[in-house]
């Protein structure tokens, strides 16, 4: 098995594990679907299904929806690259750039900038699927890798 295809396939499970974890859940009612990865696993794009229940006033897509689907993106990412440590977000900033569509789907490209052995750093840009040139949004944010056992007792109750 390839570097990449050895990533892809512990993506899609660090993927299911946190979107089947807590049914109801904000990771469970808004699941990112794998698109791709880097050869090194420290890139990934994932595609959300927009849905009309994630409008906003003015009907397009929520900007606490946007800032929730990329934190996932990134924090999924450094899940991944943590070994599968819960990595609680530390900080983040969205920029918000144009907004969003119902009924399209967004697509969201993850990187890790830094890994540390206590703290990440990410970016991420996010577009409609049907503009891959138009950005909706761009991202940065910091993760803190929890100890083992706290993520081992985290583990315990999902």
């Amino acid at each position: 098995m390839n570097e990449q295809m050895y990533h892809e396939q512990r993506l899609r499970v660090a993927i299911n594990r946190r979107s089947s974890a807590q049914p109801g859940s904000v990771n469970h009612r808004i699941p990112p679907e794998f698109l791709s990865c880097s050869d090194d696993g420290k890139s990934c794009t994932v595609r959300y299904r927009l849905k009309p229940e994630m409008r906003n006033p003015m009907g397009w897509l929520h900007g606490g929806v946007i800032s929730a689907m990329v934190d996932m993106g990134m924090g999924l990412l450094v899940y991944y690259n943590a070994d599968f440590h819960l990595c609680p977000t530390a900080s983040m900033t969205v920029n918000f750039l144009r907004p969003g569509r119902i009924g399209g789907s967004l697509i969201v490209q993850s990187d890790i900038t830094f890994q540390g052995h206590k703290i990440y750093h990410t970016t991420a840009r996010a577009w409609m699927e049907d503009q891959p040139d138009k950005l909706v949004c761009t991202a940065t944010a910091s993760y803190i890798v929890t100890p083992k056992a706290v993520a081992q007792d985290e583990s315990k109750k999902n």
